[in-house]
Order: structure tokens, then C-alpha cells, then sequence
């Protein structure tokens, strides 16, 4: 029954791409590539969700439709940051190393989904995100180092639950128990940066508070012997990422 109340509040929850502000300040659009980085995570979750025939949340239908607005926006925001950053060429060369890897994972998310597709892309992700951040940072003044942070946050739950996804879907993952630990010790890292801010109000640590309780879930799945239900863990991640844009919506008001 219960799985039967989710399946049905599963179109409430289907992800969307945001759109790039076309007229928005230097703010808007660095939050904007922080969001490439975090919905290149949706879609890898997605994808998986797909080779794992669920149609929780219809990962199909947000798959097809996230792909073209994800790569509209990835052209949009490469080409804001490399003419606003045009006398710093190792951000204009990393978002061309970025396009390249996103160009291959595009490519991968249009067929039919495959374990030997989720580690890939798994891998190019992990190779792309880094890129992003590297192509934006010289122009990371004014605190918006913060909003990266709060990215970062969002992102570790995303993770978590994609290789714990894989195993479910019985992809090799020979250094599971490593990688982990490694984002839960990372994700508590951040925590404790973002509850240090002095740009915190009552509703960030309020929201803060929340990421953290719905963390636990992820360290009690990862303790526990029990096999968890995928359509669960997809709509916790989901949660976690809007607890997440919550806080930053915040931080974003109060930055230069």
C-alpha cells in the first residue's frame, strides 16, 4: 500500500530543468552552473532508475525531456563564463573540456540504459563536475563560493543513493564501502562549514537542521542489512535536493 500512495504522488515529483536566466545577474547564472552540476546527478539517477525498470517518478519521460534542456543550458552557460572570463583561459579551456565529456554522457543517457552506461557516466560526471566549478571560479567573488558549498551538499545524497543503486541493479562496485564513507564524511564536512556561515537566519539553519535529520537516513541504509526500495530512495534524494535549493535560495538573497 505504501508503495502504491508513492507510485501515485509520483508526478508531483518528476524533476525539471531550470531554464538559464537569460537577463539574470552573475549570480543567477553561477547558480545556475552549480545546478549542471547537481542535475547531472538527477539524470544519472534517472537513467538508472530506468534500467531498472521503475516507472516511479517516471524517469523515462524526465529523461527524454531533461536531455535537450540540459544541453540547451549547457551551451548557454559555457558561453556566458568563457566571454565574461575570456582572459582566463584555464576556465575557457575547462568548460571545453567539460562539453567534450558531457557531449559523450549525452550520447549514453539517449540509448537504452546499461550498467556498463551508469558507471560511465558515472565516471564522466565525476570528471565534468569539477570542470564546471573550475570554468566558473575566477569568477567567484562576492561569496558565491557559498552557493558552491551548498551544491556540494546537495550533491553527496544524490550519490549515495546512485551507487547504492547500482548495487541493487548488480553493477560491479568493488570500492562501495570507500566511496561511501568518503560521502558521508564529506556531507558532514560540509554541514558543519555551512552551519559556521554568518549569513545564516532561522530559516537556513532550520533547513540545515533538515538536510542533516534526512542524512541519517542515508548512514542507517548504508548500516543496515535490509534491502532497500529504490522507488524510496530516489524520492528521499529528491527531498534532500530541495531542502538544499531551500538554503540556497536563502544564501542567494543576502549575497553582493
Amino acid at each position: 500500500m505504501f508503495i502504491g500512495m508513492m507510485a501515485m504522488m509520483g508526478s508531483l515529483w518528476v524533476f525539471e530543468i531550470d531554464p538559464f536566466p537569460k537577463d539574470g545577474s552573475l549570480k543567477d547564472v553561477f547558480n545556475t552552473n552549480c545546478l549542471q552540476m547537481t542535475q547531472s546527478q538527477q539524470m544519472l539517477k534517472a537513467y538508472i532508475m530506468k534500467g531498472l525498470n521503475s516507472t516511479f517518478d517516471d524517469p523515462a519521460g524526465s529523461l527524454e525531456k531533461a536531455i535537450p534542456a540540459y544541453d540547451r543550458r549547457f551551451t548557454q552557460i559555457k558561453e556566458y563564463f568563457q566571454k565574461r572570463l575570456k582572459n582566463h583561459p584555464e576556465a575557457v579551456e575547462a568548460f571545453d573540456k567539460a562539453q567534450k565529456i558531457w557531449d559523450e554522457s549525452k550520447k549514453i543517457l539517449q540509448a537504452p540504459p546499461t550498467k556498463e552506461g551508469a558507471l560511465q557516466l558515472k565516471q564522466n560526471f565525476k570528471r565534468m563536475i569539477p570542470l564546471l566549478l573550475q570554468g566558473s571560479k575566477p569568477a567567484a567573488k562576492g561569496g558565491l563560493e557559498l552557493l558552491s558549498l551548498t551544491g556540494k551538499l546537495c550533491r553527496r545524497p544524490m550519490k549515495i543513493t546512485i551507487d547504492y543503486l547500482l548495487r541493487l541493479w548488480g553493477a560491479p562496485m568493488p570500492d562501495y564501502e570507500a566511496d561511501v564513507q568518503n560521502i558521508i564524511d564529506n556531507f558532514h564536512a560540509n554541514l558543519k562549514k555551512l552551519e559556521a556561515n554568518p549569513l545564516n537566519n532561522a530559516r537556513t539553519r532550520k533547513l540545515l537542521e533538515q538536510a542533516r535529520k534526512g542524512f541519517m537516513f542515508y548512514e542507517m541504509m548504508y548500516n543496515s542489512k535490509t534491502r532497500f526500495i529504490p522507488n524510496l530512495l530516489s524520492r528521499k534524494a529528491d527531498d534532500n535536493f530541495k531542502i538544499i535549493r531551500g538554503i540556497k535560495a536563502e544564501y542567494k538573497k543576502q549575497l553582493t
